[in-house]
């Protein structure tokens, strides 16, 4: 996985080249603009599109419409059919020419063969998603692939793939265990999104393109805006290491030094469990997060040898006129530990220099303790480096980072990491509800960025008796994770809202 690019960080994707002939380069950014419409195409089909068994004499096989579709508008996703291989385009012919929108007859293979009826069966979904010439089988996608040595390591863009049965793309690999996939299956007969754990797909062997060539990805940072709040539970890859190390966010790096710097001694998500971490069980902390968090930032330094270091660095604008409160959750349980230090450290210069450090720890802390510290500073390209050395008998934590501004108007901005919960999260993208801890009422702004920090929804609420509901189908929100910003007349708060 180390080798490999992960995931695509704003647009900054990697390119496959298939070895197959007659395939070209394509990015993962371009399979998944090249499967969505599978998922959203809306159709209108007429009695002549419908049928209940048609002989099919051309295919030697008998056409039934998937019982979804009916006479009327509106249709949403591409039906299934088995041995189909249809486009959007073509789909879109047929019903004029009065075929049948899909075909869940599998009792004979090829019965979608666009004389009687269209659409795209798991293969043919892929093989259109991959942007391919001609369709592939479950059978002959594997010729095409290079198989993963682990489930953890696919991307966007790669497949799950059982010989002779069927196959999955994958649209988010999360990395704690399970993924969103896109199909064309007889679970609903069309193509749609699915979550699976990978005890789900064990049967299944993860493969993509042969000869993935990956881009050089510019070294850039996306300062974030203030207030700002991590609890470490979505990371991504730092694309000024090549992509290989971990962070929680495209506005973190991950810095290396000490002994090891290909090794142990840097920090990720605490459950990880890759060669990066020779022992990733060893000098682990309980609990493993903060309260009102799941997910923790873990220096692994053990076996590590002692006195290795390791930053993780936010890229933030500091620029608002106040003072910045800058409040984390720290655990290092190990008596005596030296050579340990733990060390909050500022530069505004977008990291060239640091200053003397804002904060510093050298003794046990048994429990996650709360720590807060403040600073003027006013750059707009700061970053706070979380820097520790350590002995490394027992790892490092951090959590529940948030950075907020009391400003002239002494209106607080606050990371509301506690007394506030969105539900559903994960949300199908339909609606989203809030609700306080108490029963407030009042009007509300509320507005969705995704992970490169652009706004895409905005809309005004009004929470009675503490609680909210507000309706996204306008946002058309893709599945992936956002930030949620609540605004009102004493406070913004911010939550993590994925969308599956």
């Amino acid at each position: 996985m180390k080798n490999r690019v992960t995931k695509y960080l704003g647009g900054l994707t990697v390119l496959l080249l298939c070895s197959y002939s007659g395939f070209g380069q394509i990015t993962r950014a371009q399979i998944h603009y090249n499967a969505i419409p599978f998922t959203t195409y809306t159709f209108t089909t007429s009695s002549s599109n419908v049928t209940t068994g048609t002989n099919c004499s051309s295919a030697g096989g008998n056409v039934v419409t998937p019982s979804w579709v009916t006479v009327g508008a509106n249709k949403v996703g591409m039906p299934y059919c088995w041995g189909g291989f249809s486009s959007l385009t073509s789909f879109t012919n047929a019903l004029l020419s009065g075929k049948s929108a899909g075909d869940n007859d599998c009792s004979t293979n090829g019965d979608c063969c666009e004389s009687c009826a269209l659409g795209v069966d798991c293969s043919g979904f892929v093989s259109r998603a991959w942007g391919l010439s001609t369709k592939q089988s479950t059978n002959t996608l594997p010729g095409i692939c290079t198989t993963f040595g682990s489930a953890m390591d696919v991307l966007q863009g790669d497949i799950f793939d059982l010989p002779g049965s069927h196959t999955r793309l994958v649209d988010t690999n999360y990395e704690d265990g399970t993924m969103l996939l896109i199909e064309s299956s007889g679970v609903d007969w069309k193509v749609s999104y699915r979550s699976y754990t990978i005890s789900n797909l064990t049967s299944y062997t993860p493969m993509g393109y042969t000869k993935t060539t990956p881009v050089v990805l510019p070294c850039n940072y996306f300062y974030a805006t203030i207030p700002y709040s991590n609890n470490f539970t979505d990371w991504v890859m730092d694309s000024c290491n090549s992509g290989a190390e971990r962070v929680p966010g495209i506005n973190w790096k991950c810095s290396i030094g000490g002994t090891t710097p290909d090794g142990d001694d840097f920090w990720h998500r605490d459950d990880y469990t890759y060669e990066d971490w020779s022992s990733p069980t060893n000098g682990a902390y309980t609990p493993v997060a903060a309260a009102g968090a799941t997910h923790s930032a873990r220096f692994h330094n053990e076996p590590a040898a002692a006195a290795s270091t390791g930053a993780l660095d936010l890229y933030i604008d500091l620029s608002p006129a106040g003072t910045k409160t800058i409040s984390f959750y720290l655990i290092h349980n190990e008596a005596s530990p030296s050579p340990y230090v733990f060390n909050v450290e500022l530069s505004t210069d977008g990291g060239k220099t640091f200053g003397s450090p804002l904060f510093t720890n050298t003794a046990q802390v048994a429990t996650w303790t709360k720590e807060t510290v403040t600073t003027t500073a006013t750059s707009a390209t700061s970053v706070i480096r979380f820097i520790a050395t350590d002995k490394g008998n027992a790892d490092v934590g951090l959590d529940n980072v948030s950075v907020t501004l009391s400003g002239p108007t002494g209106i607080a901005e606050v990371n509301a990491s506690s007394g506030f919960e969105l539900f559903p999260n994960p949300t199908d993208g339909t609606v989203l509800n809030g609700r306080f801890d108490n029963a407030v009422s009042k009007n509300m702004e509320v507005d969705i960025y995704d992970m490169m920090g652009r706004e895409v929804f905005t809309q005004k609420v009004f929470v009675q008796n503490g609680g909210f509901s507000m309706s996204l189908a306008n946002a058309q929100l893709r599945a992936g994770t956002y930030m949620f910003v609540g605004i009102d007349a004493d406070q913004r708060i911010m939550k993590t809202v994925v969308v599956k």
